[in-house]
């Protein structure tokens, strides 16, 4: 008798839980409904964080919170939020079609093709997208002024072209062309460049680089070359990747390992760093770099950044070993800004100015050297 009066009252206590479950899911449907329905975005994200940490936590909730971070901006709470409704159901449509624009407007592209190819429909916003399409193509150039004789002005050129070869895979390749006078002979250096991103995974990235660059100098010709592989995890409100360069510049073996973090302090491109840290050894000797870059949008349209590099920056390789400082001497230090203007949608133009503190190789006397630098780029 005793045993099945506790079994009875088990069972009430169970009714009686999902009962009130069942009021609660009801109350924080309908609510957040209404708020959805009514344009009230920041309450149904005020409501829809307090029914998460409540517990109450499920798909048509997640949808309506991500949808209202995502109608004020803020990418990176949206992308949350899709998230976690794709990872209970990686085919779901609404889910899969705002987070690939969401990416979209965190530049991730690599990201963003691996969300298309699950879409059911290829058109987006009215656009169709393709497995193949040209991403952008631009051109950069650019010139080195220093202080002292010994050292000429250097230009250096560049022409680019990005391209997604498929949803899941993407191609950044470029070629550049450096000169630099060095007392009275000229350095001539021109370079090949290329990049693959492979997104097998919806956040996780392969990623893999060559640099080509044919340097004369006083009748010697040095042909270098420059691997690059990494991994990337896009991660809901910051990217982290870490990557190894192998680099033979001359007769320099070179080993750098990379780690570096991207955050988007506001949520989206308005407010945004990216802090690098990098181990180099050259000729068996380590050198610690790191370089911290912030960025603001402070009216439409309009980005500016400021970007600061310590330590000994002798064959180092930057932006995934995009650029090669393989100059005749060292760089102790460098600092500038950079500022870009996106004009009618496609078409955005950069400007750039970089100050760096110089070492002579052989003598060891110190310079400096002033940077000004553009660049446009035409976004398809």
């Amino acid at each position: 008798m005793g045993n099945k009066l506790c079994l009875t009252a088990l069972l009430l206590i169970v009714l009686v839980t999902i009962g009130k479950a069942q009021i609660s899911y009801q109350k924080t449907d309908s609510t957040s409904l209404a708020l959805f329905n009514a344009s009230e975005w920041q309450k149904l994200i005020v409501y829809g964080k307090e029914a998460l940490n409540n517990g109450e936590d499920f798909p048509l909730l997640r949808l309506r919170i991500a949808y209202a971070n995502y109608v004020r901006g803020n990418y990176v709470e949206a992308l949350t939020n899709y998230n976690k409704v794709l990872d209970y159901d990686k085919y779901n449509q609404i889910a899969l079609y705002c987070a690939y624009l969401c990416n979209t407007y965190l530049n991730r592209d690599d990201n963003a093709g691996y969300l298309a190819s699950h879409l059911d429909s290829n058109v987006v916003e009215g656009e169709h997208i393709h497995s193949f399409k040209l991403l952008d193509i631009g051109a950069e150039s650019g010139i080195k002024f220093t202080n002292i004789y010994e050292r000429g002005n250097s230009s250096f050129s560049r022409a680019f072209i990005d391209m997604r070869l498929n949803y899941k895979l993407n191609l950044s390749t470029s070629f550049s062309y450096y000169n630099q006078p060095v007392h009275n002979d000229n350095i001539s250096q021109p370079g090949y460049y290329a990049k693959l991103n492979y997104t097998p995974f919806r956040q996780i990235s392969f990623i893999g680089a060559y640099h080509y660059m044919r340097s004369n100098l006083r009748r010697l010709v040095y042909q270098n070359n420059v691997l690059l592989a990494g991994i990337k995890y896009a991660g809901n409100g910051s990217d982290l990747q870490g990557d190894f360069v192998l680099s033979q510049i001359g007769d320099e073996k070179t080993k750098q390992y990379n780690l570096q973090f991207v955050k988007y302090i506001s949520g989206n491109l308005n407010f945004y760093s990216i802090s690098r840290f990098s181990l180099l050894n050259v000729l068996n000797e380590n050198n610690l770099v790191f370089q911290q870059l912030f960025g603001v949008k402070p009216v439409h349209n309009f980005w500016l950044e400021g970007v600061v590099t310590l330590g000994n920056q002798y064959n180092y390789a930057e932006a995934d070993a995009l650029y090669m400082y393989n100059g005749f001497d060292k760089t102790k230090f460098k600092a500038g800004a950079n500022c870009y203007f996106l004009l009618k949608h496609h078409l955005v133009l950069g400007l750039s100015y970089t100050f760096e503190r110089k070492s002579d190789n052989i003598f060891k006397f110190n310079y400096l050297q002033h940077s000004i630098n553009g660049g446009i780029t035409w976004n398809f």
